[in-house]
């Protein structure tokens, strides 16, 4: 997989991620065992939209960066290595569970090394 593909894949992830958290912000959060208040709500859909941007951008960020795109392989890699160490860190701590944290941070870690690999060569 060439890191053009990585950034593709992530796109698509983060606008699942994106349409749930602004269209099923509730059932989002309920199944990262999150108590529902309309703070999270109003929160989450915020998040949601910002999702929907980093899909679009991560989407075209490597016809954009051009030669320059490991360079954004690699800086992408310490922004998924940081998305995993925070929700691993509430994993941790209790204050998040459930499918929605553990798979983020399994997809966010496996996006850090993918990119860290893939912006190496």
């Amino acid at each position: 997989m060439t890191i053009n593909n990585i950034f593709k894949t992530q796109s698509v992830i983060f606008f699942i991620n994106g349409l749930l958290q602004v269209f099923a912000t509730a059932m989002f959060f309920e199944m990262a065992n999150m108590e529902i208040t309309p703070h999270l709500v109003a929160l989450g859909q915020f998040l949601g939209v910002t999702f929907v941007f980093l899909a679009i951008f991560t989407w075209r960020l490597p016809e954009i960066a051009g030669d320059s795109v490991r360079h954004f392989g690699s800086l992408w890699a310490l922004g998924c290595l940081m998305w995993t160490a925070i929700i691993g860190y509430h994993i941790a701590v209790g204050v998040v569970g459930g499918p929605t944290a553990l798979v983020n941070v399994a997809i966010f870690a496996a996006f850090a090394v993918a990119y860290f690999l893939k912006s190496r060569n």
